[in-house]
């Protein structure tokens, strides 16, 4: 019971400040450069996160061809995924923006509960670990959420169904962390770090495929990539401390 609610409240870090970013969008018009910034600071996270957290005993674990092949799995899953999104967005009618937003909504909450099980899966692996995961994923996820929203404000979705929206994020990281956990922590030390390695190749292509351009989209100012040194050199400190 006590490991069950430990995941639950390490999760909940990252629950929060998802909640919080969609919070903001409600209220305030956050300029470019500063939702660039973010980006940038959240794709070095996650980074540091993969490289310095995840995939070090996933690697010490198991025989490198398994780790490698777990890896290269899960970065083709996020490559899939991103595809069937844009392909059903592409596949509507200009016109058919409820049915756009629905697929962009759609693929935010998948990428959220992924997360969400990232941060059950590092949670099984030690407090440090999972508390690392999700502070940088809660980095990841602020801006993602505020993103959504501002989105969905400016496409008309009324105020209801974006508090709604708002509270899925929660309801689904809390769900993707406790099943994370679950599946890890009846598994065998060397399924164990398949699995880590294959979440970790998922967000590092998440972030490469999806974050990075998007920072730069948001904002072409190149100075602002001392935020993603920024985070990778924070959330690599604070692994290694």
């Amino acid at each position: 019971m006590n490991e069950f609610l430990r995941v639950l409240g390490t999760a909940s870090i990252t629950a929060f400040l998802t909640f919080l970013g969609a919070v903001l969008a409600e209220r305030f018009e956050a300029p470019r450069q500063v939702i660039s910034a973010a980006l940038q600071l959240a794709a070095g996270s996650i980074i540091a996160v993969v490289a310095f957290t995840l995939m070090p005993p996933a690697v010490q674990a198991a025989p490198p061809l398994l780790s490698m092949s777990a890896f290269f799995v899960g970065g083709i899953l996020f490559v899939v995924m991103d595809y069937v999104t844009a392909a059903r967005q592409s596949s509507q009618p200009p016109a058919s923006s409820e049915s756009n937003s629905l697929g962009l909504y759609l693929g935010v909450l998948i990428d959220m509960a992924i997360d969400g099980v990232a941060i059950g899966i590092g949670s099984a692996l030690t407090l440090g670990a999972g508390l690392i995961v999700a502070a940088g994923l809660a980095v990841n996820n602020m801006p993602l959420a505020f993103l959504t929203i501002a989105t969905a404000r400016r496409q008309g979705m009324p105020p209801k169904q974006r508090h709604l929206l708002s509270i899925a994020f929660i309801g689904i990281i809390l769900a993707g962390a406790l099943l994370g956990y679950l599946v890890l922590s009846s598994q065998s030390e060397l399924m164990k770090s398949a699995l880590v390695a294959l979440v970790s190749g998922f967000l590092i292509t998440m972030v490469t495929l999806t974050m990075i351009p998007e920072a730069r989209q948001q904002s072409a100012t190149r100075l602002l990539g001392i935020f993603f040194i920024g985070g990778l050199a924070l959330f690599a400190l604070l692994a290694l401390i």
